[in-house]
């Protein structure tokens, strides 16, 4: 599946679809909206591989690198960061993960990695997440092959499963080994790839919707004639605006 960059008229209506959605609906409609593929069958792909296809559209947007920046988790101190899109793929897991023998008991569980669809779910019970996930994506069966409630398992078996679908699709949860310079300290961050496409193109948003504003009120342009203007022409009109 190929991911396009679009051009700022195309981004700004995929937004004005995208932003009245709540996630995940939001980033798979971008995901649509740059690799006309049907909405629903972008929310069916597990989680990791929609990630890595957000990232294919990161890169034809904005280019490979991520300026980004967290906080010292012991001292506070505020850390700039500079990744590559490169440092944020995870690879695959070897093996196959769909049939989990438990170690006690003669049940065995047949999983699958979870979706956007799922995603949604969950965030419609926030306080449930993980009985909601593990009800969707995990089925338990006995040694009669006879599906079994979730329930049924005991506290210890139903964390494995968690673990496991975790290790199902790595790519879904990116950790960061970070450092911090001042104190030293080293900790695991998670990175939110969604996220944090979703908050650039906000802000990328915002910053043509200024330009077109700019420049329709010093000129009377239409934002159809602005929006199809090269971006180095526009912003040579801007520099004259702002002078």
């Amino acid at each position: 599946m190929t991911m396009l960059a679009l051009d700022d008229g195309a981004l700004l209506t995929a937004w004005d679809r995208a932003a009245t959605l709540a996630r995940p609906w939001r980033e798979v409609a971008l995901l649509a909206a740059a690799s006309g593929e049907p909405l629903e069958r972008l929310a069916r792909l597990p989680i990791g591989e929609r990630d890595r296809l957000l990232l294919d559209f990161r890169v034809a947007m904005f280019g490979e690198c991520f300026e980004c920046e967290t906080t010292c988790p012991e001292c506070t101190v505020r850390l700039e960061l500079s990744l590559n899109a490169s440092d944020l793929l995870v690879p695959p897991s070897a093996g196959d993960w769909a049939d989990l023998q438990l170690p006690e008991g003669n049940c065995s569980v047949r999983l699958r990695a979870p979706d956007s669809v799922d995603l949604a779910a969950c965030m419609e019970l926030p306080e449930g997440a993980v009985r909601v996930l593990l009800e969707r994506c995990s089925q338990v069966v006995d040694a009669n092959g006879e599906a079994q409630d979730l329930p049924a398992l005991t506290v210890a078996d139903r964390a494995i499963v968690a673990n496991r679908l975790a290790e199902l699709d790595p790519q879904a949860d990116v950790a960061l080994h970070l450092s911090c310079p001042d104190c030293s300290h080293h900790w695991l961050a998670s990175f939110d790839s969604a996220g944090f496409l979703l908050q650039e193109v906000a802000g990328y948003v915002e910053r043509v919707l200024d330009e077109v504003h700019l420049l329709a009120s010093a000129y009377c342009w239409s934002e159809m004639t602005i929006l199809s203007m090269e971006s180095s022409r526009r912003k040579g009109y801007l520099a004259r605006v702002l002078q």
